[in-house]
């Protein structure tokens, strides 16, 4: 017979292994069972809250069935809030007149009254476990007796894009507090883009906004001493019939400026007024306004010193260094290149440098700027006699630096889009926007589709890949670097491009009129800046090989101009 065992270590774990597995299976069924429990709890609070809401419109006599503020007018709240189990519910009531179709719609109405009957919709939404739930009820409320006209017309907005084509899901707000009651309603545009509220009581101060989220905004504005003019202005509501208002709104752009200083010459030097720009250095000594071998009851014999490094922040190319030396008989003085930690450049990079250069300049154009971000020039300086040494006088590293960005620079872009005119036809626009770029040169605003115009204040535009005027479309991203120089007075920044908008290069632009005439060579932006004129009259003339040459006569010249030039 086999004698009976016990359960060993491994049975154990197993079987704990297995007990744990149920258990964890059994935790994860109570916590979704109690989760689906919440979430029923929390919806059936909402139908409670927006059934109640309904009823208790319902009970009300068809007369004072709408909302404060609303069209129909009422007694209901617009918005209220409920906390019930814990959660907070926000309840929107919205009350409009129904067109039934069953006696036709609009003008084919057969009985001339659009305002049937009234249509209740209560919108409860709460907050689940961070998700964002709604519950909504509609239910239609019939008149006692005989449809009326309530003695208004019908208000209709139209939301549309930058195109023409229905924007749904935006915000319309019509306010008017010229009625009694007073009207104050917000709605949103149905798949069509439309908000038609029938029996809006007659009157000519509605006030309509339209926005949306991420969109720009249109709205209505109002007569005063300046906008003597609008453009939209207040909407007439006149009994019996339909007004109709259209308000255009798009996906928001964004624009980008980036102010920069062009590509110039700069460079490092030194006269040795003291020994600040000496990196490291044997046997030499800084006096007299020279570099010289070290002294001590006479000359060293040899010696050396390095710069410290150049080492441009916005570099674009290297060009040449230089330097002053005083050779007496008996010494020499030798220059090499190194980069910034002070190793000498290879005859590779920069032939003849092993050996030393004796004469100036010597040209740093094949360095390059990835490889060598930084240079510095090590002197040897040797004498046959304690008594003479050869000297330094001062030494030069010159560099091509750009674009460097300009900081704090102020600006003002105008859109073309008017909201109406003055008393004496003068245009009033509807965007302005004053700001300043940043500490780094840049910055990016929201702005609507529109064109815009740019001044700048304290520079001049130079050159600019995309000159302005700006021209968005709606949801664009725009990027636009403006090359800035000393502002003057009247001046004039010419853009030529080919027949189908394609900036030229190269193309000879002469900007001339009597007794002045000066020309420039477009840049790779396909720009041409002339600075410093006086105002006047001028014409402009495009020039290039394979190109029509083409002159543009009258072009007025007063302050900043940007002016577009197209080849025929």
């Amino acid at each position: 017979m086999n004698p009976m065992r016990g359960m060993s270590l491994i049975d154990v774990l197993v079987g704990s292994a297995l007990v744990l597995v149920i258990f964890l299976g059994l935790v994860g069924l109570l916590r979704a069972s109690l989760l689906v429990a919440g979430l029923a709890k929390a919806k059936a609070g909402a139908t409670a809250i927006a059934d109640n809401q309904v009823e208790y419109v319902r009970a009300l006599d068809y007369d004072q069935v709408g909302t404060i503020g609303g069209i129909p007018a009422g007694v209901a709240s617009a918005t209220s809030t409920q906390v019930l189990n814990g959660i907070t519910y926000n309840v929107r009531t919205l009350i409009e007149y129904v067109d039934d179709e069953a006696d036709g719609f609009g003008a084919a109405d057969t009985n001339g009254i659009t305002t049937d009957y009234k249509r209740i919709k209560v919108s409860v939404t709460y907050m689940v476990r961070d998700s964002l739930r709604e519950v909504v009820v509609v239910s239609n409320y019939a008149p006692p007796a005989v449809e009326t006209t309530t003695n208004g017309g019908t208000l209709k907005i139209a939301v549309v894009n930058a195109q023409g084509a229905p924007v749904s899901g935006a915000t319309v707000q019509v306010v008017n507090a010229s009625t009694s009651p007073t009207v104050n309603l917000s709605t949103f545009s149905d798949v069509d883009g439309l908000v038609q509220l029938p029996g809006a009581p007659t009157s000519t101060e509605y006030r309509i906004t339209v926005s949306k989220s991420g969109y720009s905004s249109a709205q209505t504005y109002a007569r005063d001493a300046t906008n003597q003019n609008p453009a939209p202005g207040y909407l007439t509501v006149v009994k019996s019939l339909t007004t109709t208002g259209t308000f255009a709104i798009d996906v928001l752009s964004s624009l980008t400026l980036r102010t920069l200083y062009p590509i110039r010459a700069a460079s490092s030097t030194d006269s040795f007024i003291d020994a600040s720009k000496i990196a490291s250095q044997a046997s030499t000594q800084v006096s007299g306004g020279a570099l010289k071998l070290a002294q001590s009851g006479g000359y060293a014999l040899s010696g050396s010193a390095l710069t410290t490094a150049t080492a441009p922040s916005y570099l674009a190319s290297w060009t040449y260094a230089s330097s002053t030396v005083s050779t007496p008989a008996g010494t020499t003085a030798t220059v090499r290149v190194t980069d910034g930690a002070g190793t000498p450049l290879s005859d590779a990079v920069l032939p003849g440098n092993s050996a030393g250069f004796t004469s100036f300049p010597i040209s740093l154009s094949g360095v390059s700027t990835t490889t060598y971000p930084s240079l510095a020039l090590a002197f040897s300086l040797t004498t046959t006699s304690t008594t003479t040494t050869s000297q330094v006088l001062d030494w030069r590293v010159a560099y091509q630096e750009g674009p460097v960005p300009v900081p704090n620079v102020a600006f003002t872009l105008t859109g073309a889009k008017t909201i109406g005119s003055t008393g004496g036809g003068s245009p009033i626009y509807k965007t302005t926007v004053a700001s300043t770029t940043s500490s780094v040169g840049t910055r990016t605003m929201p702005l609507e589709w529109d064109s815009y115009k740019l001044t700048l204040s304290g520079y001049d535009v130079i050159d600019a890949c995309g000159a302005p005027p700006f021209s968005l479309s709606p949801g664009t991203a725009y990027d636009h670097a403006l090359y800035l120089g000393v502002a003057t007075t009247n001046r004039i920044l010419v853009t030529v491009k080919d027949a189908l908008g394609v900036p030229v290069q190269g193309a000879t632009v002469t900007v001339s009129k009597t007794g002045f005439s000066s020309s420039v060579s477009s840049s790779s932006c396909g720009t041409a800046y002339f600075g410093g004129l006086s105002s006047g009259t001028y014409s402009v003339q495009i020039a290039k090989t394979g190109y029509t040459t083409t002159t543009f006569s009258n072009v007025s010249i007063s302050g900043h101009v940007f002016y577009a030039a197209t080849f025929p």
